[in-house]
């Protein structure tokens, strides 16, 4: 009777069927996520349940579905971060005007009036004086490219002093002053330096723009499969629950024949409930992946929804039609980075020429022109400009100098040494490229030969799971040997997911690198360029 029992479970342990372990998704895929054709071995022997959708959703608070079509221009439009990038762009594009409007023309204009007391002798009252004046002055300046400063004027002033002959009396004068350098300062290149500069500053800043949309980009396609992947390791911990509760009612069975040990009961039991912490863990790894991808795509955490459904993680990545050597010779041409240190590079330069003007005396040659008119009254003076019975013709020369020139010269050091470093900097971005370019090449080769050879562990290290349970069933192996070879099994799967992963975000990685991550994404430049900033909205209540 004993006997017929035994080989009754025998029958029934080879007899059973394995389920696969999809990832949440309407579609039939395997530990990884991955079609089943691609990576899923044929049933098994044993019977455990699939792991369908409503499991997963029962373990998870799944949402609302989102593409990864979807996901990246959610990203570009609503991310907080591109958002500010967005807007230090316009900031910066203002500065070019704020420049040039150094040389346009200014105005002043002035108007004084004053009263004066002079001081008397107590007995000589009546010879106390007092005078009133009034001082008006207008002026247009204007400079120019070379250092040149023009200065147009009109004065207009009315004196009354009462002990005064002609009082009161007026002038009126108009003029011209030229200011011109003539070694410090007499140079276009160092004038105009902090226009250049500012046009500098607006290309950086696009391409600084450009290089963040690019990272968000990658950023939101490696999230969007993190939390991919992070469904199909709830699918696996939940798959490898069901093997441990299949191998506790095994091991329970033939405990209520004698044929198992207290132990071997202890020991699945203390197996399951670790396999159920790992299933908490996943849970909490999607949600933990979930919150990621929401932070990027602009959400502020205030509302309360269930976690994306997303898009099964696939191994069916296209291999690269370029060789590496014709790749990455593109990665080089394409590298914002060392684009914006090359104007970096551009400016340190401006900046040394305007350091080595500094370090030259300043000798300015000054020209002068007016002429004026002084009559009892306004209208006469004004008229006396006309007649010209007053002039005033000046010519001369304005010369400084620091002595010894320190301050100047430390300067002009400074500005040698952060134009080398510029250079470096650019040298230092191209290495950076190349280094990083070979790193993800040789990531997405490794990433798909370790997923081909964890395809095949897999399906090994299932038949050698089965092989364990089905000598279990006969007592030719021990509870510790189906245990570690379920542990083995569970890696297994757990590798494939990685590699699924590693493959996919390899792949993201090269198209980041080489620009191409936009066009398969379905944007252009012209639209990157042209997006406003967005306005970030209240927090809504919980």
């Amino acid at each position: 009777m004993r006997t017929n029992q035994f080989s009754h479970l025998t029958l029934l342990a080879l007899g059973f069927l394995l389920g696969t372990m999809p990832v949440f998704s309407a579609e039939t895929t395997d530990s990884a996520g991955a079609p089943a054709e691609q990576i899923a071995p044929e049933r098994r022997r044993l019977s455990v349940r699939e792991v369908s959708d409503e499991d997963i959703r029962k373990i998870v608070r799944v949402g609302k579905s989102l593409s990864l079509r979807e996901a990246v221009p959610l990203a570009l439009r609503e991310n907080l971060g591109i958002a500010v990038a967005r807007t230090d762009k316009a900031i910066v594009e203002a500065t070019p005007e704020i420049q040039e409007a150094e040389f346009d023309t200014s105005f002043s204009f002035s108007s004084i009036y004053g009263n004066t007391g002079n001081p008397y002798w107590e007995g000589q009252r009546a010879k106390g004086t007092s005078s009133q004046s009034w001082t008006n002055r207008a002026e247009l300046t204007k400079r120019f490219s070379y250092g040149t400063e023009a200065t147009l004027y009109g004065n207009f002033n009315r004196n009354y002093n009462t002990l005064a002959g002609a009082s009161p009396d007026s002038g009126a004068a108009i003029g011209l002053e030229l200011i011109q350098p003539l070694m410090s300062g007499f140079d276009q290149a160092v004038n105009l330096a902090p226009l250049v500069k500012a046009r500098k500053n607006v290309a950086q800043s696009a391409l600084s723009l450009r290089k963040q949309t690019l990272d968000l980009i990658y950023e939101a396609e490696i999230a969007y499969w993190n939390l991919s992947a992070s469904y199909a390791l709830v699918s696996a911990r939940l798959s490898s629950v069901r093997y441990a509760e299949l191998l506790l009612n095994q091991a329970k069975e033939r405990r209520a024949l004698k044929d198992a040990t207290k132990e071997d009961v202890l020991q699945a039991e203390a197996d399951l409930a670790s396999r159920r912490v790992n299933l908490v863990a996943a849970r909490q790894s999607v949600e933990d992946r979930d919150d990621a991808l929401r932070k990027l795509l602009g959400e502020y955490g205030d509302a309360l929804e269930g976690t994306y459904a997303v898009a099964k993680l696939s191994a069916d990545v296209p291999r690269e039609t370029l060789d590496f050597a014709d790749w990455i010779v593109q990665v080089r041409e394409f590298d914002i980075n060392a684009r914006i240190q090359e104007l970096e590079h551009e400016k340190a330069e401006l900046d040394y020429r305007v350091a080595e003007d500094a370090d030259r005396p300043v000798l300015n040659l000054v020209l002068g022109a007016e002429a004026s008119g002084s009559e009892s009254s306004p209208a006469k003076s004004v008229s006396g400009i006309v007649d010209r019975t007053g002039y005033d013709l000046s010519a001369g020369i304005r010369f400084s100098m620091p002595i010894g020139f320190r301050r100047a010269q430390a300067e002009l050091r400074q500005a040698s040494l952060r134009r080398g470093n510029a250079k470096l900097a650019i040298a230092q971005a191209l290495q950076d490229a190349m280094f990083e370019a070979r790193s993800a090449w040789r990531a997405a080769e490794s990433a798909r030969e370790r997923l081909d050879s964890a395809k095949l562990a897999l399906k090994m290290q299932q038949e050698a799971y089965e092989g364990q349970v089905a000598r279990y069933g006969v007592g030719r192996a021990t509870m510790t040997d189906v245990l570690s070879a379920q542990d083995s099994l569970d890696t297994a799967r757990l590798d494939l997911i990685q590699a699924a992963l590693d493959m996919v975000t390899s792949r993201a990685k090269i198209l980041r690198l080489d620009g191409r991550i936009l066009e398969e994404n379905g944007f252009s430049w012209n639209e990157i360029d042209n997006e406003a900033p967005v306005t970030p909205r209240e927090f809504s209540a919980l």
